[in-house]
């Protein structure tokens, strides 16, 4: 998976709306890629602030 792809994806990724054929894809990419391990922090932290502490198994996975 590319760095657009798994960007476009990560909020659903987060809410635990993609498929686990896709979120293993990203999980994958996310393993090897930090810029992409930033996007991730960063979109958690934003959800975090507006809507309180998302914890998926996505965000538990990624931690």
């Amino acid at each position: 998976m590319s760095c657009r792809d798994t960007i476009h994806l990560i909020c659903w990724y987060l809410e635990g709306k993609l498929s686990p054929a896709v979120s293993h894809d990203i999980e994958e990419h996310l393993h090897d890629c930090s810029n992409c391990q930033l996007v991730l922090k960063a979109a958690t932290s934003t959800l975090d602030q507006y809507f309180g502490p998302v914890r998926t198994e996505a965000t538990t996975q990624a931690a």
